[in-house]
């Protein structure tokens, strides 16, 4: 039964053609082929479906009533193969993405303007989320595919890096620690405006805190960035946040520190066993070449 496609296609042109010679013409086949395809179709469902005659070709009983469902059947097929064809060229379909809200509101606006552009019939769908969401999301299948930090619990999750991002001291103009030489000591039991303890960054402060017997101390906590940079600019603490957060706000200072423990690798997270959709690939694709470009020159305090 492997050519029912094909022999069906046979019977639907002899049926509307009305004429052996002609149908076979069409379907760039010898008569006798067209008769043996036929043949075999009326075998495989036990059923005559066209009276034949010299001059003519009519359908039988059960080939008008097989009829409307042979002419279904393949225009659901070829409904089939051009939406398949419509994502394989990217015309349309949907990708959903889990991202890290930092990402969210640096990077990635970018790329997705810069693939909307480009693909204006693919939709994104984009879910902010905290890391270890992030990984439950891809794990679950309900996003394509995930961009954060490398998950602590690998098990099930592939992870290729696109780029390294790094905790950097962000206070307001004119305060101490805007200008002159830096280091984590002079963080110590300085009031730190931290983001929520569910968060990637806020785990990663913590333990840069502890591995250099410094005290942290918690003055104020938000979930955005956005928000504790906002906190920041009002004079209420300072903050350790991704270089990748920085809005650019003439009112902030960057500082950047050279200690190790500071960088962290952000990537694509995907499930293991499971491709990509050509939608998603290409999206992949558009944040690896946007990762992989001249970093814009820091304008920031070094």
């Amino acid at each position: 039964m492997k050519n029912a496609l094909q022999h069906i296609r046979a019977f639907l042109a002899v049926v509307h053609r009305g004429n052996f010679a002609r149908a076979a013409d069409d379907l760039h086949l010898s008569p006798s082929a067209l008769t043996v395809q036929i043949r075999q179709l009326e075998g495989w469902l036990g059923i005559s479906l066209l009276e034949r005659s010299p001059r003519h070709v009519e359908l039988t009983a059960a080939g008008r009533e097989a009829l409307p469902a042979m002419e279904k059947l393949l225009l659901d097929f070829a409904n089939i193969v051009n939406a398949g064809q419509g994502l394989a060229a990217l015309r349309r379909g949907v990708v959903s993405v889990a991202a890290l809200p930092s990402l969210c509101s640096s990077a990635l606006p970018e790329c997705l303007a810069v693939f909307r552009g480009e693909f204006p019939g693919i939709e994104v769908r984009l879910r902010d989320v905290v890391a270890d969401r992030i990984c439950e999301l891809v794990r679950d299948g309900d996003v394509d595919f995930g961009l954060g930090v490398r998950p602590r619990m690998v098990h099930g999750l592939d992870f290729q890096t696109l780029m390294q991002d790094r905790l950097c001291l962000f206070v307001p103009i004119g305060h101490p620690l805007a200008d002159g030489t830096l280091t984590l000591a002079d963080l110590d039991d300085q009031p730190m405006i931290l983001t929520g303890r569910d968060s990637s960054v806020r785990v990663q402060i913590e333990q840069v805190f502890q591995l250099g017997g410094l005290a942290l101390r918690p003055v104020l906590e938000a979930n955005y960035m956005s928000t504790v940079l906002a906190l920041v600019r009002n004079g209420l603490g300072i903050a350790l946040l991704p270089e990748s957060a920085d809005d650019g706000d003439p009112r902030l200072v960057r500082r950047h520190l050279s200690e190790p423990g500071l960088a962290r690798e952000l990537g694509v997270i995907t499930r293991q066993g499971y491709g990509l959709s050509p939608a998603a690939l290409r999206l992949v694709e558009c944040l690896e070449e946007l990762s992989n470009a001249e970093p814009v020159p820091d304008k920031t305090r070094p």
